[in-house]
């Protein structure tokens, strides 16, 4: 029987989760990169606009926290460390 964790989710189904998030986190990078970047050229624009080149930083600073979150390496790491029998849930 496989080993279930915190709410009751097997190993098989977390991975399945883990694994649609980064697919939808790869997904959203390149969109909030997209809006960053039209943001700052609009912002260039004039005074009017100047408040967007802040919201642009914003966002391009929220698509780097994505991007960082999703780092497979580091997750199959932690995965690795949460099935060590020592840590076992």
């Amino acid at each position: 029987m496989e080993p279930t964790w915190h709410d009751g989710l097997s190993r098989t189904a977390l991975v399945e989760l883990v694994e649609g998030l980064l697919l939808s986190i790869d997904k959203a990078i390149p969109r909030l990169d997209a809006v960053a970047h039209h943001l700052s050229l609009t912002s260039q624009q004039g005074e009017d606009f100047e408040i967007l080149g802040g919201i642009s930083d914003q966002i391009a600073d929220i698509g780097d926290e994505l991007h960082t979150a999703s780092d497979r390496e580091k997750l199959r790491e932690w995965g690795n460390q949460i099935d060590m029998p020592d840590k076992a849930h």
